[in-house]
């Protein structure tokens, strides 16, 4: 027989291991982002906002309640300034471990066998391909709402009447809110998880005040950065089949894994729900079930505004697999659960389906973090070689050197960093200062109407152009990449933010082409533009 000691380190290994995988996680993040910069929307929160302006902490940001965010990032910025990406990375890497840790918890409670809730928790741990929603700090928006809304279930999810857990729950649900419309998807799955536990009062009690919360801060300032869109309904049902598929394939690497997922779920929780029903237990799945609703759910939500302007390939995202991922996992673990406890034979099998798909996606979180290393250091390079440059200090200080993933940057805001040793010290090559001189002999400028002169620009184009050169951009964004230094994201400009392109200062032979070769530019070239 099996001493009272040992069967307690057994009962206890399942914790250990997790808990060891998760310490594990936090440094292969860590060390994997650390030539993470400042990217794309975290120029938003740091240039355009102030944590003293109100509009500026509940401005919506594509859409998304973003206060929370606005502050930790704020927050940061009065300590940190732009020395080091680490602390907000590190708290978006925390953000996703414990929500890793909450579906621990979740899965735990569903009464999944803690050796399968370990692989299947785990395997969310370490799910590489979701790398942009860990290590890139703006995401912590998304993994925020996402533990909100899991801390917002686990205290909501119990029997008995309104207590102080509902009441913890309710302010998660509304702190969720303020992290992204994430949360939205959430809200509603604690509604329906408590409706069907507790009953109708209970379960207004946990969606009403996060609906009136969000409906006054949608009609007082957040439709102001509301798109609407017209999906159809085969639009809406596409993107959400696509967005299935493509997590569960992710999730194990490998297609056929993803498919043997669909079919364990499907199977899995067909038992589960006659099972339940026969023993009267079926209380304690709803948590997993509603979190799986959840998913169709909030790609429901996503496709509305995302569908008709993107398409329903936009599914494919990794940072709306992430989330597919976490609300999906509970419920498979349930379903491999079930079948185990009919045939226990199948339980190194269960434990095996998470594990596979483990190295695959670890290999990914490392293909993943060497891409956007390039990007971010280019980017890094650009801010720091600013200040130190003089032509930065002779061109209109709104000028914005880097639209593509860095449109809210301007000379001046950067120019005002250096100026209060807010910006880290590097060594710069020639290399990049040449780079960073292209980027400033062009600005952007109101221009005038398109002319019969004008013409789609329909292949790429070499020019010689002069200063005070003058291109008229209209209809679809132009692209202009110099001949001769090599650059990892060229000039973009769009003609929604400027109809004109004003040549500044000399910038050496350049290439013209479009965006994109579906979405073609009208193009009126000056009279003095020659082709090398």
């Amino acid at each position: 027989m099996t001493s009272p000691r040992v069967r307690r380190i057994l009962e206890r290994a399942p914790i250990v291991v997790f808990a060891a995988v998760e310490s594990g996680a936090l440094v292969l993040y860590m060390v994997l982002g650390r030539r993470r910069w400042f990217y794309n929307d975290e120029w938003d929160f740091l240039v355009t906002r102030r944590a003293g302006d109100v509009g500026d902490l509940f401005r919506p940001h594509n859409e998304h309640w973003s206060t929370l965010p606005v502050l930790l990032f704020r927050g940061l910025y009065g300590i940190f300034g732009l020395h080091t990406y680490f602390p907000y990375q590190l708290f978006a890497v925390v953000s996703h471990l414990t929500a890793a840790a909450l579906l621990f918890v979740v899965m735990l409670r569903a009464r999944v066998r803690p050796w399968i809730a370990t692989s299947a928790a785990s395997l969310f741990v370490l799910f590489g391909s979701g790398a942009a929603n860990i290590t890139r700090a703006f995401q912590i928006g998304f993994t925020g709402a996402l533990v909100f809304g899991l801390a917002h279930l686990i205290l909501a999810d119990h029997d008995g009447p309104i207590d102080r857990r509902d009441g913890l729950g309710l302010l998660a649900g509304v702190l969720g809110l303020m992290m992204s419309g994430v949360a939205v998807a959430m809200v509603i799955v604690v509604g329906l998880v408590v409706l069907a536990r507790r009953g109708w009062r209970a379960a207004l009690f946990h969606v009403v005040p996060p609906a009136v919360c969000y409906g006054v801060w949608f009609a007082a300032i957040g439709h102001e950065g509301y798109t609407r869109g017209s999906p159809t309904a085969r639009g809406i049902k596409e993107f959400v089949s696509k967005g299935l598929r493509h997590s569960y394939a992710l999730l194990g690497d490998r297609s056929w894994v993803g498919s043997l997922f669909a079919v364990t779920l499907i199977a899995g929780l067909a038992v589960a729900v006659v099972q339940a029903r026969r023993s009267g237990q079926l209380a304690v799945r709803f948590a997993p079930l509603g979190l799986l609703v959840g998913s169709v759910l909030f790609l429901v939500i996503t496709a509305t505004g995302r569908a008709s302007s993107f398409g329903s390939t936009y599914a494919l995202q990794p940072r709306y697999a992430y989330l597919v991922a976490a609300m999906t996992l509970p419920a498979l673990a349930v379903a491999a659960d079930v079948l185990v406890s009919r045939w226990r034979w199948l339980l190194p099998f269960a434990i095996a389906l998470f594990v596979v798909g483990i190295p695959g996606n670890v290999r990914a979180a490392v293909r993943i973090e060497r891409e956007a290393k390039r990007l971010d250091q280019e980017t890094r390079r650009l801010v720091i070689s600013i200040p130190i440059d003089p032509r930065a200090h002779t061109v209109p200080r709104s000028l914005r050197p880097e639209t593509a993933f860095s449109q809210h940057l301007t000379v001046g805001w950067i120019l005002d960093q250096g100026a209060h040793h807010e910006l880290p010290s590097a060594p710069i090559s020639k290399a990049a200062f040449a780079v960073t001189d292209f980027r400033l002999s062009f600005d952007r400028g109101p221009g005038g109407s398109a002319s019969a002169a004008c013409k789609p620009l329909e292949h790429p184009m070499p020019l010689r152009l002069k200063p005070g050169d003058v291109i008229g951009v209209f209809d679809n964004p132009l692209v202009v990449r110099s001949a001769k230094i090599g650059m990892l994201v060229p000039l973009l400009f769009r003609p929604t933010e400027g109809s004109s392109v004003v040549v500044l200062s000399d910038p050496g032979p350049v290439i013209i082409t479009p965006r994109s070769r579906f979405a073609l530019p009208r193009v009126c070239l000056p009279t003095g533009a020659t082709r090398p």
